[in-house]
């Protein structure tokens, strides 16, 4: 009875053949324009790229005494990594402009201690499920009445934070994942003891550090002036 059952398959499969690929043909067709469309741009691809490290290149580690804070709710516009990155500097450096509420409006300028300044990236989550937390720290010296009213305003309130060394401007926080800043005070004991408010941050992030491609000039918002083009007329 088996044997038979096949035999009656295998000959109408065989008399029947070709009708059967055109409708395995007409249902492969089908599928082709019922799947959703997977264009390669939403695909993100790891263009990597080689890492070197030149001789004689300078490395001079810390961070400058300017830092800026930008209210979240202050913007409604943030700057932002594309979300396809076509070139490998994309990954980490930050598309367009903060996009201020009311006109006129800048980020607020904080002088920090020399050698306070400090920022680190380090890995966090689950197999598969990687991102980095990012944290840092900055001292003011001082307690004027300014930095404390700062302090407190800061307590709660979500942002986004600037800092630059010598090679770039980074950008703590994004749209959605902003950077949390806290302070606490020390007056001192002794003459000789340091007083001041020690400021801490930090935000969640999916690359190690976020570098502004246009960077916001610090130098204005710290003496009012405007920074001089490295290439004017270029």
């Amino acid at each position: 009875m088996p044997f038979r059952l096949f035999y009656i398959i295998y000959t109408y499969t065989m008399k029947n053949i070709n009708k059967i690929l055109a409708l395995l043909f007409f249902i492969v067709l089908i599928c082709a324009f019922c799947v959703p469309d997977m264009s390669i741009e939403g695909v993100m691809c790891a263009a990597f790229a080689p890492v070197f490290w030149p001789a004689g290149s300078d490395n001079m580690g810390g961070y400058k005494g300017r830092v800026a804070f930008i209210p979240e709710s202050s913007v409604t516009k943030v700057p932002a990594l594309p979300k396809v990155p076509k070139e490998v500097a994309d990954f980490v450096t930050a598309e367009g402009a903060f996009t201020f509420v009311k006109s006129g409006d800048k980020p607020t300028p904080i002088y920090a201690t020399r050698a306070t300044v400090g920022y680190k990236a380090e890995i966090q989550g689950e197999t598969d499920c990687k991102s980095y937390k990012i944290t840092g720290e900055f001292f003011h010296p001082g307690s004027k009445i300014d930095a404390a009213a700062f302090a407190r305003q800061i307590c709660n309130t979500p942002g986004y934070l600037l800092i630059e060394n010598d090679e770039h401007q980074q950008l703590i926080g994004q749209e959605g994942y902003p950077c949390m800043v806290t302070a606490s005070f020390d007056g001192g004991k002794a003459p000789a003891d340091k007083r001041g408010w020690s400021f801490t941050f930090e935000a969640d992030s999916v690359a190690p550090m976020i570098v502004m491609g246009t960077p916001v000039d610090l130098s204005e918002l710290f003496t009012g002036v405007a920074s001089t083009p490295e290439n004017p007329g270029s």
